[in-house]
């Protein structure tokens, strides 16, 4: 696995590469062995792969809460906040590949060692350079290894969006051709050509969307349309897919739906997700975070594909029955099954009603707390460093890719399919063959079932904020709004009747000799016993995401202070640069 080689990387780079400066790497050494030019490349990988994101960017959707940096989601970003990724140390990476590129044609490397290793490192340079555009629009797209002393020829001009997403296309074209279909189990983790493909399709997907192409041009929309339509078909021939079990993509690992992965191994290499999102009483910290809100929760249809709105099976004090497979695997509410081996007192059920015994004094505030990808065999003392893989690309984006594209370029029956395949590997019911879908929708229509497909196929998988943005949702819906959770309360007068008892006490007996024993598999008993506030506002103002102007973000004023070429964001203080200009 990719692992592996990253440890040793950090080892053997250090004896073998790191002792000179990079610009005096000899061809008589690394550019001349597959074996350290490997090192070399991997390297590479440890600053450029993703790190573990369920987690990232919640609070800045409607998935979960919170304001952001800087109250972002309440319109007060600014200068001093630093919000981004643009500055030395970014390019300072991508000068390292840049390195890489130049020096390998000098060596004496075979075609096919050599090209493997260009099409990764010509990756990882496109998937930085887009990290960059999808926050600031236009970068300096610096593609040669610049001479450090050159002076003032070193500083550069910011390209347009239209300028970076070419080259960045180019470069993953490049990677395309380059790259193998796949790698050895002991490669895991190396960029494919299915990587390539599926980015590309991501990429041109984004630069056709509102943010990008306000103009709604549909040569946009053709082109995202036919890379993600490449994108299937060079995965599909690669042996991906969609794997069975929802519930389990990102914790049966090495599994066909995974495209582009980070891969951890839990020593070295770890992340702490488990311990960020878990209940307290199956956490290191009991500092739960990322939970989901009501909003999101009302999102999943019910388990025939249709949405709660005017269901007649839909009742809201029994929200969680009759729903969408992927709302069990992806939400935990109160009462529950949600077995943990080590839980505390070995209950076999989340609790969420306030001040319970099992969570409080670090119970959930939205009244839901986040399922997906939480191994429940990990005990509580090592979720704060675990190995699951990260998947940045998997599969069902690539469907969802190609359906919204394929939609806004006129071919809505290919969106039906794709959006077809995703719900039915979710377990939704077919019905009358659409699963839950309406047969004849029009482009608008589709589109908003695709937006709503991916809310739910895709939660807490750093998707949701980007959607948003990309597609203007702030902007067109959820400004103005506030979101808002659940709140569980035990019935204790209902309790101190019944059993005779103060009411001050209730908790307590109910917690000792009542909660074990009665069948929360009937939901009346839920109502039986506890009341619940469907209106807990979490945000104390509107959201004000600020749409066009958040479109794309402000560069530090100490990266203007380095280069006199670089002009500031439009719309932001001082700001002349407009990425969108031809």
């Amino acid at each position: 696995m990719i692992y592996v080689f990253l440890l040793v990387t950090i080892i053997g780079c250090e004896e073998v590469i790191e002792k000179r400066e990079l610009d005096a790497v000899d061809n008589d050494d690394v550019w001349n062995s597959p074996e350290l030019a490997n090192l070399y490349l991997n390297k590479l990988y440890t600053f450029a792969l993703p790190a573990f994101s369920g987690n990232a960017n919640t609070d800045l959707s409607d998935e979960s809460f919170g304001a952001g940096p800087g109250d972002m989601m309440y319109g007060l970003l600014e200068f001093s906040d630093g919000y981004g990724n643009f500055g030395i140390t970014t390019y300072g990476n991508i000068r390292q590949i840049n390195l890489l590129l130049t020096e390998i044609e000098k060596g004496s490397l075979v075609d096919e060692v050599k090209n493997r290793i260009k099409g990764q490192a010509i990756f990882l340079r496109a998937f930085i350079y887009w990290e960059l555009v999808k926050l600031y629009g236009g970068v300096p797209m610096v593609l040669d290894l610049q001479d450090i002393n050159s002076g003032d020829a070193i500083y550069m001009e910011r390209n347009s969006a239209a300028e970076c997403v070419e080259l960045i296309v180019n470069d993953l074209d490049e990677a395309i051709a380059l790259l193998p279909s796949t790698w050895p189990a002991s490669d895991y983790g190396r960029i494919t050509k299915s990587a390539a493909a599926a980015l590309k399709g991501r990429v041109l997907l984004f630069f056709a969307s509102p943010q990008f192409n306000p103009g709604n041009s549909q040569d946009r929309w053709e082109a995202a349309y036919l890379a993600n339509k490449q994108a299937k078909e060079i995965a599909a021939a690669a042996g991906h897919g969609l794997y069975p079990d929802f519930e389990d993509i990102f914790l049966e690992e090495g599994n066909r739906e995974a495209i582009f992965v980070t891969v951890y191994d839990g020593s070295r290499l770890s992340h702490g997700y488990e311990n960020s999102v878990r209940p307290a009483s199956v956490s290191n910290t009991a500092s739960t975070s990322g939970n989901p809100t009501w909003e999101f929760v009302q999102a999943f249809p019910m388990k025939d594909g249709t949405p709660i709105e005017d269901h007649p099976d839909y009742n809201q004090e029994t929200y969680w029955l009759d729903r969408d497979p992927r709302f069990y695997a992806t939400v935990a509410y109160n009462g529950m099954e949600w077995i943990f081996p080590t839980r505390r007192d070995v209950s076999t059920r989340q609790w969420a009603y306030v001040f319970n015994n099992l969570e409080q004094p670090n119970n959930t505030p939205t009244g839901f707390y986040l399922r997906k990808n939480v191994d429940e065999s990990i005990p509580p003392t090592e979720t704060v460093r675990t190995g699951t893989d990260w998947i940045e690309i998997r599969f069902a984006e690539v469907l969802l890719n190609l359906a919204e594209s394929a939609n806004e370029a006129g071919h809505v029956e290919e969106a039906y399919t794709e959006l077809k395949a995703i719900r039915a590997r979710a377990g939704i019911e077919a019905g009358n063959g659409n699963y839950g879908l309406p047969a004849g929708m029009s482009v608008e229509e589709m589109r908003d079932a695709v937006m709503r497909e991916r809310q739910i196929e895709l939660a807490f998988e750093n998707k949701r904020h980007w959607d948003m943005r990309r597609r203007n949702l702030f902007a067109g819906g959820l400004n103005g709004s506030r979101r808002t959770g659940i709140q569980v309360i035990l019935d204790r007068e209902y309790i101190s009747g019944l059993e005779g008892i103060s009411a001050d006490s209730a908790i307590g007996h109910f917690e000792t000799y009542m909660r074990d024993t009665i069948n929360w598999e009937n939901p009346e008993n839920h109502n039986i016993y506890f009341n619940t506030d469907y209106k807990l506002i979490l945000d104390d103002r509107d959201i004000n995401y600020m749409q066009p102007k958040y479109n794309f973000y402000f560069l530090p004023q100490s990266s203007l202070e380095k280069d006199p070429k670089l002009k500031q964001t439009i719309l932001w203080e001082g700001g002349t640069f407009d990425p969108l200009a031809p």
